[in-house]
């Protein structure tokens, strides 16, 4: 019976995307152009950085400066600073990588990288300053209000999640690596490859679902950022574009890069395939993250403007 239902969602989708195969092809083109022009070159650095510091221990001496913050104020394992300050640089979905590299060398636990995944969801700063504030709402003033209220409810999430799961933080503890630079540098490149590769996958067959329900339903204009839910920049794009107040635009803009739209959450557990993950606090963590960054830009906008 599922090989026959999969079968019929298999031809009803080849059917939309050779009836808009123009259509299909630019989704295409787009998903090639976030990731070659806006994505690839924010991650790139900070991927491979992060890679090599941790093959060199560098976590260790990360964490011992963050111990007290990550231990009593987050409950978790120290070793989460370095996955924490990664991730306010370059966002998201990087902080699924650096989660499951430490994963990987087992400096935290399955719980840790559970509770951390809930709360290091942060938006590149650049892209919030620039792309949202200056591009789309065409005010540096509004980009600035946004990365507050993302950052500062995404921090809020940690402290309402400290008290679900208490590990032992201590006993997480990396022996320095003997391999060569190059040796390190090699299959660190490799890694981002494979994450990069993956995540501009995810985006295009995102951007390609986005187009034939757009073809299906027909939204009105103004309703078309809906179709972040599924991929935050073409939402964004379209709130830009759309004839809402330039207060509603930032509120909804907020919603969205909190929420991160389902492309980012298959990114994030495309990256964590296997690391025994659950999706539904993961998902209830976006949803309040969603709700209380668009509340924070409702009040302070309220208050500024």
């Amino acid at each position: 019976m599922k090989k026959k239902l999969y079968l019929i969602i298999f031809s009803i989708f080849i059917f939309f995307i050779l009836y808009n195969s123009t259509e299909i092809m630019e989704s295409i083109k787009l998903s090639f152009s976030i990731c070659i022009n806006n994505l690839f070159p924010s991650l790139i650095p900070f991927m491979l950085l992060s890679n090599i510091l941790i093959n060199y221990d560098f976590v260790n001496d990360i964490s011992d400066i963050f111990k007290s913050i990550m231990t009593k104020i987050f409950k978790v394992n120290k070793n989460c600073a370095f996955a924490l300050m990664m991730s306010i640089i370059s966002g998201t979905p990087s902080n699924a990588k650096y989660l499951k590299d430490l994963l990987d060398k087992n400096l935290i636990s399955t719980n840790d990288c559970q509770k951390c995944l809930n709360f290091c969801h942060f938006t590149n700063p650049i892209f919030i300053l620039g792309t949202i504030g200056y591009t789309f709402l065409k005010d540096k003033r509004l980009g600035l209000i946004i990365l507050i209220s993302h950052y500062t409810s995404s921090i809020l999430i940690g402290l309402f999640n400290k008290n679900n799961i208490n590990d032992n933080f201590d006993n997480f503890k990396l022996d320095k690596s003997n391999k060569s630079f190059i040796s390190i540098l090699t299959s660190s490149i490799n890694s981002v490859i494979d994450t990069l590769l993956l995540i501009m996958g995810i985006i295009t067959t995102s951007l390609i679902l986005s187009c034939i329900l757009n073809n299906i339903f027909n939204l009105n204009n103004n309703l078309k950022f809906l179709y972040g839910i599924i991929e935050v920049t073409q939402g964004l794009k379209y709130i830009s574009l759309s004839t809402f107040s330039i207060k509603i635009k930032a509120i909804l803009s907020t919603f969205l890069i909190s929420f991160g739209g389902i492309c980012i959450h298959a990114q994030v557990f495309s990256i964590l395939e296997n690391k025994k993950i659950r999706y539904l606090p993961y998902f209830i963590s976006r949803i309040s993250h969603a709700i209380i960054s668009s509340s924070i830009t409702l009040l302070i906008i309220n208050f500024v403007y």
